[in-house]
């Protein structure tokens, strides 16, 4: 089976707002596993048994590819893992019609199965008309937050790609600990939506 065929078999692509769709991992199983609590009271506490299920990636329906992959290969550094053109015939891609060409792109960060982006290009509407940026976000936003190792560089460099609408400039946040009495959580970060309306916030945990 080609890995195209995989993919739209695992995959749920939600068409609203900006076009981002959520594809859930199926292979995630329940385990016994053990785990030793984070000793860091404010980290995040290793659970001893799995749930079943990972999300696997967030995929983005873009007018055009070469305009994100420069926002999110070049400027946020994910790495191209799959590049392929196809046809895809599900009601949400076809809307009853004949099947329709697209180019399918899927990045990745650091973890090999959770985490990654895809792109998504249908290649038979070249002109597909722009989004409109919505001024708020409400009930059915979606907010893709990553992790980065420095944020004032990532969001410097995610200003410059084309399509790119910074929101709030790199500050400082802090909020709440997770364990009552210990320091607050400080987060340097920025927030932007991109060429085709799809929300994105980078941040940078901080020292205590």
């Amino acid at each position: 089976m080609r890995l195209c065929a995989k993919v739209f078999c695992l995959a749920s692509v939600v068409a609203a707002g900006a076009g981002l769709g959520i594809a859930v991992a199926q292979q995630a199983v329940p385990s016994t596993q053990n785990a030793e609590p984070a000793k860091d009271p404010t980290k995040i506490v290793i659970p001893i048994e799995r749930v079943p299920i990972d999300i696997r990636r967030t995929t983005i329906i873009v007018r055009d590819m070469e305009t994100s992959l420069k926002l999110y290969r070049d400027g946020l550094g994910m790495r191209v893992n799959y590049d392929e053109r196809m046809s895809v015939s599900s009601p949400a891609f076809a809307q009853g019609g004949p099947p329709r060409p697209i180019r399918l792109v899927l990045l990745n960060a650091n973890d090999p199965w959770i985490g990654w982006i895809g792109l998504i290009q249908y290649t038979d509407r070249p002109d597909h008309p722009k989004v409109k940026q919505p001024k708020v976000l409400g009930p059915g936003s979606h907010i893709i937050v990553t992790a980065v190792a420095d944020a004032q560089k990532t969001c410097d460099a995610a200003k410059l790609a084309p399509g790119v609408r910074m929101i709030v400039e790199p500050k400082v946040s802090v909020y709440p600990p997770r364990t009552p009495g210990t320091p607050p959580i400080r987060v340097l970060g920025c927030q932007f939506f991109d060429a085709d309306g799809a929300y994105l916030e980078l941040n940078q945990t901080l020292p205590q």
